[in-house]
């Protein structure tokens, strides 16, 4: 507390005040510049279009959408389609996006109606209402992850992460350029469902399970592979077959409060079922039609390394994050209880990943699968931060090589920005020809 009885600034409040501030400036730069087109756009259009069929043209099949904005057809790159047997329209991005952007779709349509613009859902206050709504989940998502990271480590560890991950990596780009996806919005409600499973396991109560239940729900309706993201609950603080047991014991015990995560959880599925049934028959469908997985021959080495998109070759500081959590798996480190469940998670997802049918995800800065992993891989990033710090020396070159790392990361940013740097299928000869190129 300061001498006059108020609370004081902690660096790491500083640090989210500071990424807040970055990424407004971030999000005028880009569409005051003129450097991206209108926020609702490629797969943004089809996570958002629900909200003005819902609340505009009161309408559940995206007909009524349809024919007001696209002459009855839907552009192929929205990636909403004609079912067979029903020819009812199917959108391949399910709903979680478009129920976490309500707020300030009510905010977007209370501004229109009084400055007599037209509500057809897609003027102006609508456009950047979406764009906005993924910035702000964003911000709230580091919130979140502070109070996670807090409970292990210290405030200047927090602080340094919490940037670090915001500016040495993807993530500003998707709370600024492409602010539309569905990545904003999970990278939430991972954080969220991280200090949710830390809290219950403290102290099971009726109020954090109804919490878990909802936070479980909105993860599995914004991108259902993220389902298997729910290991963490089961698995958090496992580190053996003795724990896995007396985990298990204590699930049982707590069976009630088991039984209300999932009854809540599957409440927030039922639309999304009930949706599906209505345009196809069927609750279960794979909405993507024909477009799928190829387990057989996953692209793991390209998803990882590759210069298209591969992880660690466009945020090379996510290589430390993976050492950090190897680091805590050998410690008695508070942080150690997420270990199991993030490998177990992050092997797992990245298989799906590389063995989609188009494992780069089409356009985007580095690859944007990942996003909603980051809370993880700043747990990871914290702990070798941490072990940094024990020696001054090793300390300044890793922040050196950081400071550095970032700077690099921001430059390519603004690279892709402003076209120098392919969207896709980026090849070494390109990537050499615009290499420290500014245009």
């Amino acid at each position: 507390m300061s001498p006059s009885g108020g609370r004081v600034s902690t660096v790491s409040t500083w640090a989210l005040r500071a990424a807040a501030a970055l990424c407004l400036a971030g999000y005028v730069f880009v569409y005051g510049g003129g450097r991206a087109g209108n926020p609702i756009r490629s797969d943004g259009f089809s996570y958002y279009v629900y909200l003005p069929s819902w609340f505009l043209f009161h309408d559940t099949t995206l007909s009524a959408v349809a024919r007001d904005c696209c002459g009855g057809v839907f552009p192929a790159y929205t990636a909403i389609i004609r079912w067979p047997g029903t020819r009812r329209w199917v959108n391949a991005h399910p709903i979680g996006v478009a129920i976490m952007q309500a707020p300030m779709f009510g905010v977007a349509h209370v501004l229109t109606r009084w400055t007599n613009l037209s509500p057809d859902g897609f003027t102006l206050y609508y456009q950047h209402a979406a764009g906005l709504s993924g910035l702000l989940w964003i911000v709230a998502g580091l919130v979140v992850l502070r109070r996670v990271l807090r409970r292990h480590f210290s405030d200047a560890i927090t602080a340094a992460t919490l940037l670090t991950i915001l500016l040495g990596t993807n993530l500003y780009h998707y709370a600024t350029f492409d602010s539309f996806y569905s990545h904003p919005y999970s990278f939430f409600l991972f954080a969220a469902f991280l200090d949710l499973t830390e809290i219950w396991h403290a102290q099971p109560r009726q109020s954090t399970s109804v919490l878990l239940g909802l936070v479980a729900g909105l993860i599995v309706i914004t991108r259902h592979t993220n389902v298997l993201f729910l290991l963490f609950f089961p698995l958090y603080s496992v580190s053996s077959a003795e724990g896995f047991r007396a985990r298990l014991a204590v699930l049982r015990r707590e069976a009630r409060l088991v039984a209300i995560i999932g009854i809540v959880a599957a409440i927030v599925l039922i639309p999304q079922l009930a949706i599906y049934y209505q345009a196809t028959g069927r609750p279960f469908i794979s909405s993507y039609g024909n477009l799928g997985f190829n387990f057989g021959s996953p692209r793991i080495a390209g998803v990882l390394f590759s210069v298209q998109k591969g992880l660690f070759f466009w945020s090379p500081l996510l290589l430390p994050a993976c050492a950090g959590v190897a680091g805590l798996a050998r410690s008695s480190h508070s942080a150690r209880a997420f270990v199991l469940p993030a490998v177990l998670f992050l092997v797992a997802n990245t298989y799906v990943i590389a063995s989609w049918w188009d494992w780069q995800f089409g356009a985007s800065f580095g690859h944007r699968a990942f996003v909603d992993a980051l809370p993880i891989f700043a747990i990871g990033l914290a702990a070798f931060f941490q072990w940094s710090g024990r020696n001054p020396a090793r300390w300044r070159v890793v922040t050196s090589v950081v400071v550095i790392a970032v700077a690099f990361n921001l430059f390519q940013m603004l690279q892709y920005w402003n076209g120098v740097l392919p969207m896709s299928d980026t090849t070494w000869n390109q990537y050499r020809g615009v290499f420290l190129k500014w245009r």
